[in-house]
């Protein structure tokens, strides 16, 4: 099916001069790929930058990235997380630690050696790397959400202690650190919109009395329009992607693999997956990309929510505010880097 043409308030026409004119040096970013160890892609999408209790800078640091990548790469987000700082904080208490005395060859956060099949040292010690490397093993463990955490962390780790008490010991203090890590000043700013100018009562999250999906929209368009009005009220939780909670890129990507479309758990990587429409053209289920608030590049989106059609975006707008729905002025009023279509010819 075609698509319709569904002309915007004036304010999204006016803010069609606002698209990004820089897709040549845009084609070349995107989201980081797992090193040649893990088998599968990861990204990071943002990383706050606060401090965590008890931990110095640089352990502070790592443990935001290990959070970032793995709730941006799991199923069970929260759990795998959790689980991989547990194991990170037993190997290394989150320092990235390089060649050292009797520790066969052992690096990085996770104490990963290449002579075991990780990857190679560069990787290791990468903590970016090092986590992809470890979610991407933690994945193929079969029915590992079901297994105590610390025997699913031996599990992938292999350590000498083979009922994985080691990593036990410290199963509380991985969840204080990532209780405070997703509690950080800094990650409110990840992946959030401008908030305010809701389109409806607040009772209804912002959506308008009365509302339908508008008539001609494209099957698959309305499948994740469906996906993403049945979220509304959910809470925003950095680096979530449902089901009980939503990060901005997070419900989009699960919006659209609802209507069997994949999408990267990222605002810069959803920005070219599709094809870029005018915002005059844009029919429900387009993605709306725009500045956010936080910034992972110049010129690149941080916040992305569903057109609803009716001048209406859908987004996990923030902490506050949760999957509201917003006026399209009101979602755009920090700027508009693109309208994309995921599905262009369907």
């Amino acid at each position: 099916m075609g698509r319709g043409r569904l002309v915007l308030a004036g304010a999204a026409v006016s803010a069609a001069g606002a698209l990004l004119a820089t897709g040549a040096l845009l084609g070349m970013l995107g989201a980081q790929t797992a090193p040649s160890g893990a088998g599968q892609s990861v990204v990071t999408p943002c990383a706050p930058g606060g401090q965590v209790a008890g931990l110095s800078g640089p352990q502070t640091a790592n443990a935001e990235v290990v959070v970032a990548v793995s709730m941006a790469n799991a199923a069970q987000p929260g759990r795998a997380a959790r689980i991989a700082l547990m194991a990170a904080y037993t190997e290394s208490h989150l320092a990235d630690l390089g060649p050292e005395p009797g520790n066969d060859g052992s690096l990085g956060i996770f104490q990963q050696r290449s002579s075991e099949g990780w990857g190679t040292p560069a990787e290791e010690e990468d903590p970016a790397d090092a986590t992809a490397m470890f979610i991407a093993r933690l994945l193929a463990v079969p029915g590992w959400q079901a297994l105590a955490p610390w025997a699913a962390a031996q599990a992938v780790q292999v350590s000498a202690f083979a009922n994985g008490r080691n990593y036990q010991e410290n199963w509380p203090i991985s969840g204080e650190i990532l209780s405070e890590v997703l509690a950080e000043e800094g990650a409110g700013g990840c992946g959030q919109g401008a908030p305010g100018g809701l389109a409806g009562p607040a009772s209804a999250y912002g959506l308008p009395s009365g509302y339908e999906v508008p008539a001609g929209t494209p099957p698959e368009h309305a499948a994740a329009v469906s996906y993403a009005l049945a979220q509304l009220g959910k809470p925003y939780v950095w680096g979530a992607a449902g089901p009980e909670a939503f990060d901005c890129s997070g419900l989009t990507m699960a919006a659209w693999a609802a209507a069997g479309v994949p999408l990267d758990h990222y605002t810069v990587d959803q920005l070219h997956e599709g094809e870029q429409v005018s915002p005059a053209s844009a029919v429900a289920g387009d993605l709306v990309l725009t500045p956010g608030t936080d910034p992972p590049g110049p010129g690149l989106p941080g916040h992305v929510g569903i057109y609803l059609g009716y001048g209406l975006v859908l987004s996990a707008l923030g902490p506050e505010e949760g999957v509201v729905v917003q006026t399209w002025a009101a979602f755009v009023s920090g700027g508009l880097d693109a309208v994309v279509d995921p599905a262009p010819g369907r």
